[in-house]
């Protein structure tokens, strides 16, 4: 729709554009609000002004703002009169203003901005009655939460400096990024775990956290199984689901740059992953299963969710222990140097392993055999598991962690078992 209004010839494209959206923005208000200060008539001619002014005005903004302070006086005026008669509201007036500016805008050229303000502005006027049923239903509380969340990736995060420092290249912006994973999968976890019934929130958790991070998501559901004592069984469920999400995802990832180190590993990664996922799941319908009754045979209510749903303080601990276990393996690293591929990448697996895994796939085609290059990656992963085991043990209650613990390290076993067998 931008490109067919931009083929029209000069000024009139502008002018059609703005006449549209104040129409239906007129439309709109004449049928909500009949006896508003506006309707399907003044509108329209409430955006040609604007329209009119920015483009016989074109080089000086005077006009368009003069014209904007004097509507701002009338619709003050207007407002003033409807307090004074027992009405109460301002939407109508500010739609006015919104649709001054539109003109103003379709007469500069910003198509698009002027398209998505009309059209947004109509479905927040006709979907009033919806949109204050969910304000009064989310809490303060959630609000509260979400802003944390919003400060720490849309305010922090893009100030964090994005380069390594010091010799141990310690760069400051993905260590955010880690409690910005941490903090987020644990916000995800808590909504799905809040709107969906049952134990159905956890394991969707685990598959879609570990798409991105299963040590992440390891982290955050260790740290939420702290007071959830009656289901211990659903958060080892979707550790275990994330680990099997990671199986498919390295795999992916070595597919997508070094295809014949991909056919190595496909049977024992899609083994590994759907086994994993399968293991997660049967333990999540498990306790379910186990608590959808009380012991007199009632239904038990939902699952309970988190009072700190962010875990800030879980995600820098786990930044902490991350930043500790990278220096610690740059130390190793130059000590043994690069000959010994298999030693590194048990290495490199308790700390970030798709960044070795990457730097694999370019040596493993040129290098290194193609069968060592696909062992060091099932060595990097199978460490990586037991890496895991430990933050769920450090982060999780007991029950949780010693389980989540013995079962990735068991799977990472049998990774290397099945490796060597097919």
């Amino acid at each position: 729709m931008d490109t067919l209004i931009q083929q029209l010839p000069g000024e009139l494209s502008g002018f059609i554009l703005t006449l549209a959206l104040s129409l239906l923005i007129g439309f709109e208000r004449e049928e909500h609000d009949p006896d508003g200060p506006g309707g399907v008539r003044t509108f329209p001619i409430i955006g040609l002004s604007g329209f009119l002014l920015a483009t016989v005005f074109p080089d000086s903004p005077i006009p368009f703002a003069a014209g904007l302070v004097v509507l701002g006086l009338l619709v003050a005026l207007t407002h003033w009169a409807t307090v004074h008669a027992g009405e109460g509201g301002i939407t109508t007036e500010v739609t006015a203003i919104l649709t001054f500016t539109i003109g103003g805008a379709a007469a500069s050229g910003f198509y698009w901005i002027s398209i998505a303000s009309g059209i947004l502005a109509v479905i927040l006027l006709q979907e009033k009655t919806r949109l204050e049923t969910w304000a009064t239903r989310i809490p303060t509380a959630e609000l509260r939460t979400l802003a944390h969340f919003l400060v720490l990736t849309a305010v922090i995060l893009p100030a964090v400096p994005n380069r390594s420092f010091t010799a141990f290249q310690i760069n400051p912006f993905k260590i955010w990024v880690v409690v910005v994973a941490v903090s987020g999968i644990s916000y995800l976890s808590y909504l799905l775990r809040r709107f969906l019934p049952g134990d159905h929130g956890l394991l969707l958790t685990g598959l879609i956290g570990g798409i991105y991070s299963s040590t992440a998501t390891t982290v955050a559901l260790a740290r939420a199984s702290k007071g959830e004592d009656e289901r211990p069984l659903s958060y080892v469920g979707a550790i275990v689901a994330a680990t099997g999400m990671m199986y498919v995802r390295l795999w992916v990832l070595v597919a997508l740059f070094a295809p014949p180190i991909a056919r190595e590993l496909v049977a024992t990664f899609w083994i590994m992953g759907c086994s994993a996922v399968a293991i997660g799941a049967f333990l999540c319908w498990r306790q379910s299963k186990s608590l959808a009754t009380t012991d007199d045979g009632r239904p038990r209510d939902g699952t309970t969710v988190a009072t700190n749903p962010l875990e800030i303080t879980s995600a820098l601990a786990f930044a902490f222990l991350f930043v500790a276990v990278l220096v610690i393996t740059r130390l190793v690293a130059a000590r043994f140097g690069g000959t010994g591929v298999l030693v590194l990448a048990a290495i490199m697996g308790t700390t970030d392993v798709d960044p070795f895994i990457l730097g694999l796939t370019q040596a493993g085609t040129a290098d290194l055999p193609i069968r060592t290059a696909a062992l060091a990656v099932v060595v990097a992963a199978a460490a990586n598991n037991a890496m895991k085991g430990v933050y769920a043990r450090a982060f999780g209650p007991p029950p949780v962690g010693w389980a989540a613990f013995g079962i990735l390290t068991t799977l990472g076993v049998i990774s290397l078992g099945l490796f060597f067998l097919i």
